[in-house]
């Protein structure tokens, strides 16, 4: 990102996005384990369409390790500056989030936080950041040969 008040004003946009994923993962983490497990059941039949062996299990983890990477995406882009991302700051958000998720899960009925879903959730959050930034630094080399 370059450029003062642009590289601010996509920040924001970034950061309102974040906020507004954030909230549709911990709304999933609110929902009781019945309303959970149907709304994966609808989406394993559709999926088993295109993948059969894909099983609920195998399905509910990679929805955690996507809707993780998808954050971490956005957390890059509400915290890269110039040529440097506050990646320290960036991680520490990542793992707080999955924390708070998982502990949200421990007060609805039937939900159970799972110390493995904090680390599967921050994995894709890591990812999601690094690629982000691997991506914008790829330009940037880019950009400056050009």
């Amino acid at each position: 990102m370059s450029g003062g008040g642009s590289a601010g004003a996509r920040g924001r946009v970034f950061q309102l996005l974040a906020v507004l994923w954030l909230l549709v993962i911990w709304g999933q983490s609110l929902l009781p384990a019945d309303w959970s497990g149907a709304e994966s059941g609808r989406l394993l039949a559709l999926v088993q369409g295109l993948l059969p062996w894909m099983t609920e299990h195998i399905l509910r983890k990679t929805a955690h390790f996507t809707e993780y990477a998808v954050l971490g995406g956005l957390i890059f882009g509400t915290f890269a500056r110039g040529k440097h991302a506050a990646a320290r700051e960036a991680l520490l958000a990542g793992l707080l989030a999955a924390m708070f998720d998982e502990t949200i899960q421990l007060f609805v009925p039937g939900r159970s936080g799972q110390i493995t879903d904090v680390w599967l959730d921050f994995a894709g959050f890591a990812l999601g950041y690094f690629l982000c930034r691997g991506i914008a630094r790829a330009k940037q080399k880019k950009s400056k040969k050009i």
